[in-house]
């Protein structure tokens, strides 16, 4: 088996705005600016960041529901970025995604049945029988009953609407399904049984799963690596491990010092770091480092050259200047 799933290289989905005036210069909002990572087959990898970062645009650009500015996205060695018509709609099959709003995401005109069969009667797969055999199990193994494939969307709660995108997700036997916050709409007691559902299937059918989330609680329990995104870019990824009890970008030091306790040894668990002002705007980011106008430790150095993206510990990269070779962070008073 290949060591990599999913490949995205140097990824960017940039959006043209409207002239404001017929002779304006027409500006673009950089949602995703080079962005690269890998994902291993029967793994979960993790995206996080505060609103606005890009990360629902990476898993939009995985799946192609959005345009690709530039960059490319492998799966399993097929490049799904360069393919169109017929072609990626056959690859569509290899590749399902679970949504973030189970209110939204159904069509509130089909019955829950037809819902799970639906992308198997698109894609050509199965006889009729063939798919209603498919629902029912996949309902089962979701936790419904089958004598609920005949009822509507609104005649389920929240978290049971959720487990009916998670059977559809399914129904073409994807190897990768890509979640875009799947429990962020959801109550905490509904959110640990959704994410107790995921793992097992995950246990059950070897999925992969690229995860999208703004909670590190969620990403803490469930993902295997983590990518840390800010304004359209990775600034940190590492293992779960690495990344919770040794963060090393002090913008991953802000995200974990809002979360209580997530680790006893976390670095600055006792102290919250308090980001001053608003990400800038992705139609102008700034020059160098993307998040020098809110970083305590900023330079000069670091507002105007663009830190790379650098390993400094096996599987553990990081983009700042000010972190040395080896892992060595700048000082924080009151923090270290």
């Amino acid at each position: 088996m290949s060591e990599t799933l999913l490949s995205v290289g140097d990824l960017r989905v940039h959006f043209p705005l409207r002239r404001a005036m017929p002779f304006a210069p027409r500006r673009t909002v950089r949602a995703v600016d080079g962005v690269s990572f890998d994902v291993a087959p029967g793994t979960t990898f993790g995206i996080v960041g505060e609103s606005g970062s890009g990360k629902t645009t990476i898993a939009l650009a995985v799946m192609r529901l959005t345009d690709i500015t530039g960059g490319r996205v492998a799966l399993g060695g097929d490049e799904l970025s360069a393919l169109h018509g017929e072609r990626l709609r056959a690859a569509r099959k290899r590749v399902q995604m679970i949504f973030q709003d189970p209110y939204s995401s159904l069509n509130p005109r089909m019955r829950a049945g037809a819902i799970v069969e639906e992308p198997m009667q698109l894609m050509g797969l199965e006889d009729d029988a063939g798919r209603k055999a498919r629902a029912r199990e996949l309902f089962t193994q979701v936790g419904l009953r089958e004598d609920q494939l005949q009822l509507f969307p609104h005649q389920f709660s929240g978290g049971q609407r959720q487990r009916i995108g998670i059977a559809r997700a399914l129904a073409t036997k994807p190897e990768l399904v890509v979640c875009d916050e799947p429990v962020s709409a959801l109550d905490v007691a509904i959110q640990a049984q959704i994410l107790n559902l995921l793992t097992e299937l995950q246990r059950q059918y070897g999925l992969t799963y690229l995860f999208i989330s703004h909670d590190l609680g969620v990403v803490q329990y469930l993902c295997d690596e983590i990518a840390v995104m800010y304004l359209g870019r990775i600034v940190e990824q590492a293992t779960r491990e690495a990344l919770f009890e040794n963060p090393l970008h002090p913008y991953t030091w802000a995200l974990l010092s809002a979360v209580p306790r997530l680790g006893r040894r976390r670095r600055g668990a006792a102290s919250r770091i308090r980001l001053e002002g608003d990400p800038p705007s992705p139609i102008n980011p700034p020059a160098g480092c993307r998040f020098s106008t809110r970083c305590p430790f900023a330079e000069a150095r670091c507002r105007s050259e663009e830190p790379p993206l650098r390993e400094v510990h096996a599987g553990h990269r990081i983009a700042c200047h000010l972190v040395g070779e080896g892992g060595a962070v700048p000082h924080r008073p009151g923090l270290d």
